[in-house]
């Protein structure tokens, strides 16, 4: 897919993606995913916590996960081929958002999201230009989570304001926004020790969510 980490996930600098991703699905023009920080023409929005990597594979595998719980091994698995098309020219994490100079910290405006995020293991997927930063881009960062780390963010999200509601089988809160630069916003999505937690900036195909959810959850 406003997301402190992500807003929760926000004001990165990178591609924008808000500047909880960078400055860290159904819903507004092409996007309807995550972000409240606002955007700058430099990078996607770029969740980056101890456990994430920009290879998207986990550092632990998962290893806090409750049993039984999807664990993806890439970020390959969390995409439909039809939704890898609907990104047209973006490709998911490209080589240039490996550069240790994008420093970029997932949610560090929202400490709650974030410290979350730092004490489970993740698996960060990121949408971006291949050439390098453009001003627009989506960053994903996929926590395992247990009951009561699910409650705190779900707790977060509500007091400060996104719009929360049950979605196929689990909880989807979101924040959008929009400057002159253009739109960004947040998605977040809690269900079964899993946490989906979105920014975009200036991109994010329509469903972006949802794919993610029927590739975890393929029997519903």
């Amino acid at each position: 897919m406003t997301i402190g980490v992500l807003a929760a996930l926000l004001a990165l600098a990178v591609i924008i993606i808000i500047g909880v991703l960078w400055a860290r699905g159904a819903s507004t023009p092409a996007a309807t995913e995550a972000a409240r920080p606002t955007p700058s023409a430099t990078a996607p929005p770029t969740p980056a916590g101890p456990t994430a990597s920009n290879s998207g594979t986990p550092a632990a595998s998962g290893s806090s996960a409750a049993p039984g719980t999807p664990q993806p091994g890439s970020c390959d698995e969390l995409y439909s081929p039809e939704m890898v098309a609907a990104f047209g020219d973006m490709v998911l994490n490209p080589a240039w958002l490996d550069d240790p100079e994008l420093d970029m910290k997932i949610g560090e405006d929202d400490p709650v999201l974030e410290g979350v995020i730092d004490a489970n293991d993740s698996l960060l997927c990121q949408w971006a230009k291949p050439e390098g930063p453009s001003g627009a881009g989506v960053s994903t960062t996929l926590v395992w989570v247990d009951a009561a780390d699910s409650a705190t963010v779900e707790d977060h999200l509500r007091d400060r304001g996104d719009s929360c509601s049950e979605q196929e089988g689990g909880l989807r809160c979101t924040t959008e926004g929009s400057n002159d630069e253009g739109y960004f916003g947040e998605s977040h999505f809690l269900r079964d020790g899993i946490w989906l937690a979105t920014e975009y900036s200036n991109a994010g195909p329509d469903g972006y969510t949802l794919d993610m959810v029927n590739n975890l959850w393929p029997e519903g």
